[in-house]
């Protein structure tokens, strides 16, 4: 499985509404390209772009942003994550 779980923290709180984004945490090995289509038919979302980062602890993070019609706030919410 490509995406581990969803990455939450007050900064990430505080994009989903200023710049409809989102952060997940995910395999080592995955790509981009990867990542989206894994989102993509995972939680029926489009995907506009995803930013990848390795962080201090050694995990991969994808920054995702949503296509416009795609609220990252309403993904947020059927996650539980708000």
């Amino acid at each position: 499985m490509t995406i581990k779980s969803p990455y939450i923290t007050e900064k990430v709180t505080g994009m989903i509404d200023s710049d409809n984004t989102l952060e997940f945490l995910v395999e080592m090995k995955a790509t981009k390209p990867e990542i989206k289509k894994a989102l993509e038919e995972l939680y029926e979302i489009r995907v506009e772009s995803v930013r990848t980062m390795i962080t201090s602890r050694g995990e991969k993070k994808a920054v995702v942003t949503m296509a416009g019609e795609n609220s990252a706030n309403e993904l947020a919410t059927r996650l539980g994550l708000l």
